[in-house]
């Protein structure tokens, strides 16, 4: 949920540390790219990019 309010923020910090927060509980590299993929749509395409090199990283 906190990854999901941080990639609509726009907040790089905060994407990084839900991602960590969410690999230290196991969850799968594909769920956060399932993140981004879903906010797609409201974010637009220069956001979306710049959040998928946020993960990517």
């Amino acid at each position: 949920m906190k990854l999901g309010i941080a990639v609509r923020a726009m907040r790089d910090g905060a994407v990084y540390a839900s991602l960590r927060k969410a690999y230290a509980l196991g969850i799968a590299r594909d769920a956060a790219v399932q993140v981004v993929a879903l906010a797609a749509g409201t974010l637009g395409l220069p956001s979306t990019v710049a959040v998928w090199t946020w993960i990517r990283s």
